[in-house]
């Protein structure tokens, strides 16, 4: 089931937390502050990382991407039916109340 071959993983040691990740960079300093360490932070960075395929990238076009145009096509598509069908209703009342 399923089929086609296993996708080959990347070495999990490409991903660490430094410049290329500055929001990352700040909760890890943030931390650092406090006395605390997340040895999992690093399982972050393709989130981060804009040198990153899929969805990684720049944190603010992902956010505009996903909140911004998320629905879009459905909105768009719900308001014209909603003004065809209001242009409709409007043509076949005769001014009556």
């Amino acid at each position: 089931m399923g089929g086609g071959a296993v996708p080959k993983l990347p070495d999990w040691r490409i991903y660490t937390v430094g410049e290329h990740t500055p929001e990352l960079l700040k909760v890890q300093k943030m931390l650092g502050s406090m006395g605390l360490k997340d040895p999992w932070l690093r399982n972050e960075v393709w989130r981060y990382d804009p040198n990153t395929r899929g969805s990684g990238g720049n944190l603010n076009q992902r956010k505009l991407k996903t909140i911004g145009f998320r629905g879009m096509k459905i909105g768009f598509a719900l308001a014209v039916l909603t003004a065809g069908l209001k242009r409709y209703v409007d043509s076949q009342s005769h001014g009556h109340h």
